[in-house]
Formats: C-alpha cells, structure tokens, sequence
C-alpha cells in the first residue's frame, strides 16, 4: 500500500473542487470540519427518481455506476461549504473509479464478471496543511491476488502526473 503525499495543496484542491479533473469519479462519501461538520453520502436514493429516470440513469451509465452520485454532481456544494479565509480542519473525500476508469486500468487482467472486479478508491484527506491520497482496491470477496491494488496504484499516479499534480509517496509497505 503507499500514500501519496500532494506537495502543492493549492493546485490539487483547485482540481479537486474547481476542475473537471475528478468530475467522472463516484463518490463514495465526503466529510469536512470547519465551524461545523458537513458529512455527504454518495449512494444515489432510487425512490427519488420516477421509474423512467433510473431506468433512463441505469441504462446510460451501468448498474453500479447509477448508484452512486458523480463528484461532478456534488462538489459545488462541498465547495461552498468550505470556502472561506480559513481552511477547514479536515476534508476528507472518498471517490470511486467508474465503471469505465476500472475497465481502462485493469483491462482484461482478470477473467471474472465486473461485479466480481474490485473496486478502485482513493481517500484523499487533509488535515494539519497536510494533505494526502491513499489507493485502495476493494474486493468484493477473499482474493489473495493483490495485483488490481497495484495496477490501481500506478495508475493513480500517472493520473496526478499527466495532470501536473506534484506528489511523493510517504511510505511503501
């Protein structure tokens, strides 16, 4: 596993929040302290939409990627709720590569159903002008094949390399 530390915070956070750099990932949960505390939930509410919509949804974007909200469609909201002179004690973003983003980086390296195929996250924290990003490949079950989290990993860091995002890794365990 590495953490990524980001060395320009500024930069990465105008990707983050003002960008369409991470506009296709699904977020899976989103936390910020500042006077208060904002906590947002990813998982898309089926019994908001009439039957045609979610179908409609489901249809052009998958199954599972219409389950979840894209950080494009809620980031303005966290922006405007950690705006401000002071940056927040904590801001924590859980994002999920969709369907699609999976398929590119892990190809056709593993001969199992999509459902089967591990999800790829990334946990991007700041904290004390600190911030960083951890990888993660979620396995739906027990696989002692690691190789997804890997190619997960240097994927990643291509990403943040082609989008000039200056990093270095903490640790390499």
């Amino acid at each position: 596993m590495i953490v990524i530390e980001i060395i320009d915070i500024k930069n990465f956070m105008a990707h983050l929040l003002l960008k369409d750099t991470f506009d296709h990932f699904l977020l899976f949960e989103a936390r910020a302290v500042t006077a208060s505390e904002f906590l947002m939930k990813g998982g898309r509410r089926r019994e908001w939409y009439d039957s045609d919509q979610w179908s409609q949804m489901c249809s052009e974007r998958g199954e599972h990627d219409c389950m979840h909200m894209t950080w494009n469609e809620m980031k303005e909201i966290m922006f405007h709720f950690i705006k401000g002179k002071k940056s927040p004690q904590l801001l924590y973003v859980d994002l999920e590569a969709s369907s699609r983003q999976r398929e590119q980086i892990l190809g056709g390296a593993f001969a199992v159903q999509d459902s089967e195929l591990p999800s790829l996250r990334m946990q991007i924290r700041y904290e004390n002008e600190h911030l960083t990003i951890v990888p993660a490949a979620s396995y739906p079950s027990f696989s002692p094949d690691r190789s997804a989290g890997q190619m997960w990993e240097e994927a990643l860091q291509e990403f943040l390399r082609r989008k000039k995002i200056v990093f270095h890794l903490l640790n390499n365990s």
